[in-house]
């Protein structure tokens, strides 16, 4: 199961055009509609930043905006390399032992912090995205409980 999957169910769900949805987040109908067919970044930016937040033992929300509210996302830049990168200080990780329980490399680590991935474009319009259905960011990347890629049906 893709990201986009989610996405479009829990649009349809809500009744939603996608066109509103694009409206709502800010980006074209174009931009909206590569999310949800599952051909853009956040088809792997989203679920890393949930398990970024796993290995944090932080909400993923305020892995976006301190408030965790999408209406303080990309205050400055690199927003989302600069929160992660506090709380992984906060407890007491090194980047490399982030990226290691992250299975990534050291330097990929660093350039998440460094606010030079895909994430700083897409983990907010995923956030605004959850505030427009009304739930919780995490539940995108894990619906039902379970990480996208265990997924094989999303009712």
């Amino acid at each position: 199961m893709k990201l986009g999957d989610v996405l479009k169910k829990e649009r349809e769900r809500k009744k939603l055009t996608a066109a509103d949805v694009a409206g709502r987040l800010g980006i074209t109908l174009e931009q909206y509609q590569e999310v949800e067919t599952g051909n853009s970044p956040a088809e792997v930016w989203g679920p890393r930043l949930a398990l970024i937040a796993i290995a944090l033992q932080t909400p993923t929300s305020r892995l976006i905006a301190e408030t965790g509210r999408s209406a303080q996302a990309q205050q400055v830049a690199g927003q989302c390399g600069k929160l992660i990168s506090s709380h992984r200080e906060k407890r007491g990780l090194s980047q490399k032992e982030l990226a290691e329980k992250l299975d990534i490399s050291a330097s990929e680590m660093k350039s998440i912090e460094d606010g030079t991935t895909p994430l700083e474009t897409y983990a907010p319009v995923l956030l605004s995205f959850s505030e427009t259905i009304g739930q919780p960011i995490f539940n995108l990347f894990y619906p039902c409980g379970l990480p996208l890629d265990k997924l094989t049906d999303y009712p």
